[in-house]
Order: C-alpha cells, then structure tokens, then sequence
C-alpha cells in the first residue's frame, strides 16, 4: 500500500520533492502549488484529508498553517533550508559574481546553524547579515530587511528561502539568490512521513476499552428487593450503551457491580468522536437516566494494556465524584468533564468538494457516503470490499452491494481486482478505492 502525501510549496521546490518521491515506491504524491500564504487555508481546508502527510517546502507555510490550527504537528514537517543547499546557493553567488563575496543577508535559517557549519568548513571570512525567526513572519518584514541592508551597502547581495520574497526582491532591483531544499533533505524528511504515516496505520489499529462506572452502582446489586424505577433507569443505561456499541462496531461486556467495558479499536473510537465529543455523548446518556457515572477510556497495543489503563482511570484522584472522563494510554492521563470539549475530540472530516458537487446533481443523500467516507480515512483503509459497508452500516449484504453499485457508477468509488474468498465457496468479493478527484 502506497503512503498519500501531499506536498505544498512554489513550483521549483515542487520540482525537487517530485523527483525525490519518484524514486521511492512507497510514495504516491499529491502536489499543491501556491504563491502567498495566503492560499495556504483554501487548499488545506479542501484536502487537508485526502492525503496521511503533508510535506512543505520550508518553514513559513509549516507554521502559518500550523500557528491557525490549518494542521497538527503530527500530520506534516517540511525540509530544513541548510546544510548542502545554503552552501551551494553561496558557491553559486561567488560563481555569478565571479569574485569573492563576504557580506550576504540572510533569512529563516537558525544563526547557531549558520554559525556552526560555516566554522566546520572555516569559511568565517563570509559575513552575514541574519533575519531569524521561529514560527512565521510577514512577507514584507523578510523584504524592508534584505532591502535596506544591501542598499545601505552593509550587504552585496541577499539569500532568501521565499520564492514571494525572492521575486520582489529582483523586481526591486536587489541582487538575489534563493535557497531550495537540498535533495537530500527531502529524502529524509519524505522517510519520516511515511514512517509516521505507518504507524498511525497500526496506532488506528490499538484497542480501546470504553469502561462506564456507575456511581454507587454495586450497591443496587446488594438488594434483595429492586426499587421499580431503578431497575428501569439500569435496563435503559444498558440500552444507551448499546447503541453506542453499535456505532463503534465493539462488543458490550457486563463486568458486574455497575461496570460495563465497550470493547472496540481506537480507529473506530476517533471515528465515532469525529462526529461528536464523547463528553457530549456522556452528557447526553446522563441527562435520558438520570443516573451519575464516571468514564475510564484505555488505549493499548493489547487488550491487556488496555484493560490496565481502564482500571487506571477508574482509579484516578478525584473521579469518584462522578461526571469525568478519564483517558489512559502510553503517553498518559487526560481529563475531562461532561459537555466539554475534551482531549477525545478530532476534527471533523468533510466530503471532498468532487463527491459533494456529484452528489447534489444525482439527488442523492450525502449520510451514508459521508459516513462511509469518514469511516475510510480515519482508519487509514486503501481498499476494502462490501463486507466492510455491511459492518459499518447494519444492513445486509445485498444491499452494501447496491449501495457501493450506485457510488462506482457516479464515479466516486472504483472497482478494483477480486479479492480471493480464502477457500470460501461463492463468487470472490469485489474491492473497491475511493476516487477524490473528477476523473479526467
């Protein structure tokens, strides 16, 4: 299976991430050319899932997306500026010039990096004139900064990492040269993503044990005699959770004395709290039974590891009041109440705007392939078969075959090869991928 990854930046920088990503197969890349930042929100918010990783071409766009929650940390990384491209862009200068060049201006690298590596190759006779900076700064800062130090003659010429910089610079009349991500760089950075993309795969693949406490809830077991309304309040409590076992395609287990553990996988879990926050759905069974309870969510890599989380929240300072949230996994605790929006929250995922456009001229309801759709990306699937819609939606069969019918013949899903029933008698099952884009 390929990693999708998206790649953002100016056309030469494009360039360069293509040429490294065809040389590995693991990669399909989906580029994104822009010009100003200011594009950055439009492209992001129409793609932002239709690739697993984002690759950026330097260090601006990466956080301007990031400093407006456009991105997380743990979806995207761009190359550094430095190293084998800052030297080859100062070799260049020389080369252009034809004589030795001391006083440069430059942008966005770090000065201990610059510092460092202009020491190692004892090339301290160049002098330079920095602007850095973490996180994103306005365009026209970078240019007034290049500006006036070469026409102040403190500087012979500018280097800069923007391509928007770079060209306004030349139409002012500054001798400029700029640095593009070295090849090298980029190969570095494109293993990493799919790295990391690999093991969102397998983390969307850990158990989730949901765990519902109820407060004082062994002590009704205790009676020999059941108060009438007590036991209705337990029978629709069980019905409430499972409901949402359905949703979370888990199994309801009655651990005795008030405890009930929803087993299921943190693909489904993320999924289900995609569409609302599970502290909204607590809040919401607490309000149709009136009973209290407490809520212990455990993440692990074995259903061992994560009934050991689940006892953990259970077990967490100050959650025998009742109405909290605890989550557990390998990284740690995190809390929550009732009604708020807690750690458990993911953004939500929406049609691609190609799926919606074709949808509306067919008249046909956007709830279920929207939902087929959700449940895909989040669980990281490349292909799947009608079996998975049968799960996924609670029907039959028959009609995951219908449904998947009408989605191939308007161009969203397509056919893929059969997949080999395993010895199974009956026709092999037929696999589908998603189409994101109009077919050309």
């Amino acid at each position: 299976m390929k990693v999708r990854i998206g790649a953002l930046g100016p056309p030469d920088s494009l360039q360069v991430i293509r040429e490294v990503a065809e040389l590995d197969p693991r990669i399909e890349l989906v580029e994104f050319e822009y010009f100003g930042s200011e594009e950055l929100p439009k492209i992001l918010s129409a793609h932002r899932y239709d690739v697993t990783q984002w690759i950026f071409s330097g260090q601006v766009p990466y956080y301007y997306c990031l400093e407006r929650g456009l991105i997380s940390e743990n979806e995207a990384l761009f190359p550094p500026q430095h190293g084998v491209s800052l030297l080859g862009t100062c070799l260049q200068v020389m080369q252009e010039h034809g004589q030795f060049v001391s006083r440069m201006s430059l942008d966005t690298v770090d000065e201990s990096i610059v510092n460092s590596l202009f020491s190692e190759y004892r090339l301290d006779k160049i002098s330079f004139e920095l602007l850095s900076y973490k996180g994103y700064i306005e365009y026209d800062e970078i240019i007034k900064f290049h500006f006036e130090n070469v026409k102040s003659g403190r500087t012979q010429v500018a280097i800069t990492c923007l391509l928007k910089v770079y060209l306004a610079l030349q139409k002012l009349g500054i001798p400029c040269y700029r640095v593009v991500p070295s090849k090298l760089a980029i190969k570095t950075v494109l293993d990493l993503l799919v790295s990391r993309a690999e093991s969102q795969v397998y983390e969307k693949q850990k158990v989730a044990i949901i765990g519902f406490e109820l407060v004082g809830g062994g002590e009704n077991l205790k009676k020999t005699v059941y108060n009438f309304a007590e036991k209705q309040k337990e029978l629709e409590f069980e019905l409430e959770l499972l409901q949402i076992t359905r949703k979370l395609n888990g199994s309801l287990i009655n651990r005795g004395a008030g405890t009930h553990f929803i087993y299921t996988t943190q693909g489904d879990y993320e999924l289900l709290t995609s569409e609302l926050p599970f502290s909204r759905i607590a809040d919401e069974i607490s309000l149709k039974t009136s009973l209290r309870f407490n809520i212990g969510i455990g993440s692990g890599y074995t259903i061992h590891g994560a009934e050991q989380h689940v006892q953990q929240a259970f077990e967490y300072e100050g959650i025998e009041d009742g109405r909290k949230i605890i989550y557990v996994d390998e990284e740690g605790v995190s809390t929550s109440q009732f009604g708020e929006e807690g750690a458990d929250s993911v953004p939500n995922i929406p049609l691609p705007a190609f799926w919606s456009v074709v949808l509306k001229e067919k008249g046909y309801r956007e709830q279920i392939p929207l939902k087929v759709y959700q449940y895909i990306k989040m669980k990281n699937i490349s292909h799947f078969s009608s079996d998975m819609l049968t799960s996924l939606l609670k029907n039959t069969d028959r009609n995951s075959r219908r449904i998947l019918s009408e989605l191939e013949q308007m161009g969203l899903v397509r056919a893929l090869t059969e997949e080999n029933n395993s010895g199974k008698r009956g026709r092999p099952k037929k696999m589908y991928e998603l189409v994101l884009e109009k077919e050309k």
